[in-house]
């Protein structure tokens, strides 16, 4: 009988416990290389999650930025709008008061009022 058929039984304890550190050794290779894909396969969807938060956070950072914009302008209209409202008042005050003191100033030049005095 040649050594290559020998069955568990018949081989040496040295002979069966080199076939088991073999055997171990495979499977230890085997479990490293799994673990080595697992990895590989964690960082890359590491880097795709990373990805697509960067673009969510820039796509809502963007929106956010639009919105605060869009606020500041509307602001901007109501505070132009409001000093155009009170600039137009203090016009008709002034044509108003221009006009009295037209009025009084003819008044003295015509002799019709004193100076100092009230109409």
């Amino acid at each position: 009988m040649s050594t290559s058929t020998k069955t568990e039984a018949e081989r040496s304890p040295l002979d069966q416990i080199r076939q088991t550190e073999a055997d171990v050794a495979r499977q230890i290779a085997s479990a490293r290389e799994a673990a080595k894909q697992s990895v590989a396969h964690a960082q890359s969807q590491a880097k795709e999650i990373i990805n697509d938060a960067h673009q969510t956070g820039q796509r809502e950072g963007e929106k956010r930025f639009r919105e605060i914009i869009s606020t500041a302008e509307e602001e901007a209209q109501a505070i132009t709008a409001q000093a155009r409202k009170r600039a137009e008042h203090l016009r008709r005050r002034a044509g108003q008061r221009l006009t009295v003191g037209v009025r009084r100033s003819l008044n003295v030049v015509i002799g019709l009022v004193e100076v100092g005095e009230d109409e």
